[in-house]
């Protein structure tokens, strides 16, 4: 048997592709956190920060204190002009201007109209206990009684311009996060949307907050069980939290062990038992929050509990956004094999945002970077060749990663759901990749890993049968490397492997399936590959 498949993107009236925001700006009086609290926010947009002031004195060499001591507040003011009006054309940053900033005229008007402009404020009490002794704020000089006076003062001469900024936040009993998260809350975020038959797929920076205003958008809001990986609790649970509480979305929340060795029918017991004893129904939704292990596993859960209740998944490492989080497929695995139990239960929604990315170690995004090359091979030669490339991975790079992988597999799986034929090509790389994992007992070797060494391995029985080109190889070999993937496989047991791989699911009629290559974008699907072949492959894999 030789099935063979030649991809077929989505069209293009299913992808709504991300434009880059208006900036942020945050303005208001000194003391009132625009620094820190800026800073916080570009951390959950992944943008890029601007601090006006640092900007003026990077350029004219001194600070801003000796600028007003030496050149006067009109000089500062004329440079506070003409960087606001440089920085204002470009988007998606997140700009802290100084206090006096928006006293301009010209100024105001263009940053309130090509920025989302927040003013934060703050009692005088608490502006007067952060500026302290106010040696280095030029308009706050004297004893604390003088301090005080002058903030009163200023105040009052700033109130007509600041009364004319509609977005206003009291950060007087708040920490720079808290202000960051609530100012976070009230953007719009773009994102890439994929248009799925079963799902709808959002990608971007930041997204994790727009997860109530989803929820509601979609009706799913009225109780949800957030199920969330433990790891990575105390990362999102602030941002999820302050999602959910501005759309008066109340939640439970269920924690859940991540790790392939953890994905066990025992934990899915536990989730739908709790679910039970919490009073969930049939109009519950489950979000799930984490990795693979964390999706496949709620998924599961919410896939079977009263028959199955709606789902949405909220991926946090590369492996999830690239490849586990889309197309429905959720389960657990059995001592016997990777994947063994499980069904198909389509997410409603998918919120991939690559700000969670920037957490991860080392290990968690070569683990996913094994399903991006995988992905590449089966439907887009631009992304291989950007993989082949130089480049430097950051949330931007993996944004374009989530975005390519998203769309190509979402085409196969709306065109093939439950593996009836063409999804069959998701696999390449998995039948060893599994058998590999299964028989290491699931510790020690991680899922990207195993597919790394599957790759190559179904890479070099396509070379044998004279469908790939050597050089195809040769080149993705560099890429696994560079990604800090295994080309050669573990120590393993050949008898305990050979079993392993004749357990897997994907075998019909007594026959292994192997995805096979022939060039990114084209795979042909066989079922005559002998044991020996197989190991064979592995054999030149190795050192």
């Amino acid at each position: 048997m030789e099935q063979r498949y030649v991809f077929r993107p989505l069209p293009p009236a299913a992808v709504t592709p991300r434009r880059e925001g208006r900036s942020v700006v945050l303005t208001g009086f000194m003391g009132t956190g625009k620094t820190a609290a800026g800073q916080e926010l570009a951390d959950i947009l992944g943008a890029e920060f601007l601090d006006t002031d640092r900007l003026i004195e990077a350029r004219e060499g001194l600070t801003v204190s000796e600028i007003f001591a030496q050149r006067g507040e009109a000089v500062f003011r004329q440079r506070e002009r003409e960087v606001c009006a440089e920085v204002v054309g470009r988007r998606g940053l997140v700009i802290a201007t100084g206090g006096g900033a928006l006293l301009d005229k010209d100024t105001f008007a263009a940053l309130a109209g090509r920025a989302h402009l927040v003013l934060l404020e703050a009692s005088v009490e608490a502006i007067a206990d952060r500026v302290g002794e106010g040696m280095s704020r030029p308009l706050l000089q004297g004893n604390e009684v003088e301090r005080r006076k002058r903030i009163e003062e200023i105040l009052a001469e700033r109130q007509t311009i600041y009364r004319r900024i509609p977005n206003r936040i009291d950060t007087s009993n708040l920490t720079p996060r808290e202000t960051a998260l609530q100012i976070a809350s009230d953007l719009e975020i773009p994102s890439t949307v994929l248009a799925l038959e079963h799902s709808r797929i959002e990608i971007g920076r930041g997204l994790i907050l727009r997860l109530g205003a989803r929820l509601q958008s979609l009706g799913l809001g009225r109780r949800v069980f957030v199920l969330i990986a433990e790891g990575v609790r105390p990362l999102f649970e602030d941002q999820i939290a302050a999602s959910l509480h501005q759309h008066a979305i109340g939640y439970d929340l269920i924690g859940v062990q991540d790790g392939d060795v953890e994905k066990t029918l025992a934990q899915v017991g536990r989730m739908v038992t709790s679910l039970a004893e919490r009073g969930a129904t049939r109009d519950t939704t489950v979000v799930a929050v984490g990795g693979g292990v964390t999706g496949d596993l709620a998924g599961f859960a919410a896939g079977i509990y009263m028959r199955g209740i709606p789902l949405v998944q909220v991926p946090t490492t590369l492996l999830a956004q690239v490849d586990a989080s889309i197309g429905g497929k959720v389960g657990a695995n059995l001592p016997q094999g990777k994947n063994l139990v499980g069904s198909f239960h389509p997410p409603a929604l998918v919120l991939s945002d690559a700000c969670a990315l920037q957490s991860l170690p080392p290990r968690e995004i070569a683990n996913g970077m094994a399903e991006v090359v995988k992905t590449a091979l089966i439907g887009s030669p631009e992304l291989f060749d950007l993989l082949s490339a130089e480049w430097e991975p950051n949330s931007r790079f993996w944004e374009r990663c989530v975005n390519e992988c998203a769309a190509i597999k979402g085409a196969v799986v709306d065109r093939d759901l439950r593996e009836s034929g063409e999804r069959q090509i998701l696999n390449l790389g998995h039948t060893v990749g599994h058998a590999l994992e299964a028989a290491a007992g699931y510790e020690g070797l991680s899922h990207g890993e195993g597919v790394s060494v599957g790759l190559l391995v179904a890479m070099r029985l396509s070379a044998r049968r004279g469908l790939l080109a050597e050089d195809w190889i040769d080149r993705t070999r560099r890429i696994l490397l560079r990604c800090g993937l295994p080309v050669t496989p573990p120590r393993y047991d050949r008898d305990r492997l050979l079993t392993c791989l004749h357990r897997d699911k994907k075998k019909r009629g007594g026959r292994l399936r192997f995805v096979l290559p022939v060039c990114p974008g084209e795979m042909v699907v066989i079922d005559d590959v002998a044991d020996e072949d197989v190991l064979t492959a592995l054999t030149e894999e190795s050192p």
